[in-house]
């Protein structure tokens, strides 16, 4: 697939309006970046026989495993979604599905996917055969953190299993040097996980078994792909291509593959974040800076950023800001005036002046029926340094007394902050567990600033 990310500032001053309540309304212009993909060559269906004979020269080395591979049994499959986070990722989403299978047989920009929309892509000679979920926003600094981790859809045998490909490819020029695998499942039907992390696919070989959810790689760019993503793809025991989702314009086959098949569009945030920069890195194979920040001091702007999943046209984000006291600084409406996209994110830029309290404050986000929320202070302690290779886990939470800190490294100091930015707790646990005692504390909103070999990291906690 082509995933060359192509971002359309636009300064749109009509999308938001402040609510006639007496509150601050947030400067204007904001600005709104929709993600388009240009759709191009993939691989050729005679590369895809090439994978074919592969199978077939590998089914030795199955049967020599499994003498009852190929005994098809029962009916086909039902999947679980081919992919998972990773364990300890504590933001709201961090991918959205780009391609859907094209329907129509006609190459060449004849489009139609399985609800009769075009969200799909075709090329000059082949329809695109699979569905694409894309690690996003910020696709390389997620595949760096091993955000996405590609799962069995189903129970099966690996017939197919490619590592050691270059995994940070910008062009989707038909390269066949993927990283991935391919399950054989028990009515002799198969599936294709393809475009993993270099050197990140399990350790079992082909021939091996796998249980449905069962760990096979990271998401990655190798083979003919140009961002991170997890290409996954359907043949059924006769070697018919299937598209797992079931609708009104899947001619391909009748009855959904999935256990419980995800909506055409999900909308939602994957995340809210607070910037010092209105930079937003976006070189292929380049990993991000974020340009992330927590802390605002006088005369500094603070750039708010939403980012989006199926954004549809008229879609409303009702977006309140809270001071420290949790009175009202902003509350406004941001109604999207554009056509749907599968991606998308907006900006606003708040001035911080003497006249903001010191302390932390609450920014709600309400979209799509459910509520996210992000934090920034101004004047205070916080700060954002990436952990990187640092993975931390904060559970449980809400608490209502005791909870725990779990890192892959040694935890040097954890500070807890309440929302005036005061400090109310720390420890210097110096291992890779802490545990922090809430019990004299009063119920509400606290920040946990946890240190680990000179980086930190920023969660939120509730006092129940």
């Amino acid at each position: 697939m082509k995933t060359h990310l192509f971002y359309l500032l636009l300064a749109v001053s009509t999308i938001v309006t402040a609510q006639n309540k007496g509150f601050k309304a947030p400067p204007s212009p904001v600005s709104f970046h929709p993600i388009s993909l240009p759709k191009t060559e993939c691989i050729t269906d005679e590369q895809r026989a090439e994978i074919m004979q592969e199978i077939e020269q590998n089914k030795a080395a199955v049967l020599k495993k499994n003498p009852n591979a190929y005994q098809h049994r029962g009916s086909h499959p039902l999947f679980i979604l081919p992919f998972r986070p990773k364990a300890g990722f504590s933001d709201y989403g961090y991918y959205s599905l780009f391609n859907q299978v094209d329907q129509d047989p006609l190459p060449n920009g004849h489009l139609l996917d399985y609800n009769c929309g075009q969200r799909t892509y075709d090329q000059i000679n082949s329809n695109h055969k699979g569905t694409d979920y894309v690690v996003w926003p910020y696709p390389w600094k997620k595949m760096d953190e091993n955000v996405m981790e590609v799962i069995a859809a189903a129970a099966g045998t690996i017939e197919v299993k490619r590592d050691g490909n270059f995994d940070r490819n910008c062009e989707n020029n038909g390269n066949n040097n993927w990283n991935g695998i391919e399950l054989l499942h028990a009515d002799g039907s198969r599936t294709f996980y393809w475009h993993f992390k270099n050197g990140s696919l399990t350790s079992k070989e082909v021939g091996d078994t796998v249980e449905v959810g069962e760990f096979l790689g990271y998401a990655g760019s190798s083979g003919s792909s140009d961002i991170p993503h997890l290409h996954f793809e359907v043949y059924d025991s006769n070697i018919n291509r299937i598209d797992p989702y079931a609708g009104p314009c899947n001619s391909l086959n009748a009855d959904s593959w999935w256990i419980d098949q995800p909506a055409y569009f999900v909308p939602e945030i994957l995340t809210l974040s607070t910037h010092n920069s209105d930079d937003f890195d976006s070189d292929c194979g380049v990993t991000e800076n974020t340009y992330e920040e927590l802390n605002f001091e006088n005369g500094e702007t603070i750039r708010f950023r939403i980012f989006y999943r199926d954004l549809q046209m008229n879609a409303n984000t009702h977006i309140t800001v809270r001071k420290p006291d949790n009175s009202i600084l902003y509350e406004y409406d941001f109604t999207s005036p554009w056509p749907d996209y599968v991606a998308a994110w907006a900006q606003w830029n708040y001035e911080v002046d003497s006249t903001w309290p010191t302390g932390v404050y609450t920014v709600t986000a309400n979209f799509g029926g459910n509520s996210y929320q992000t934090i920034f202070g101004v004047r205070t302690n916080l700060g954002v340094e990436d952990l990187q290779q640092t993975e931390v886990a904060i559970y449980p939470n809400p608490t209502s007394n005791r909870i725990f800190i779990e890192a892959n490294s040694q935890i040097d100091i954890v500070e807890v902050y309440d929302v005036l930015g005061r400090k109310v707790l720390d420890i210097t646990p110096l291992k890779e567990k802490a545990e922090l005692n809430m019990e004299d504390l009063n119920a509400g909103i606290y920040i946990a600033v946890i240190s680990s070999e000179g980086r930190k990291t920023v969660k939120k906690i509730l006092k129940e």
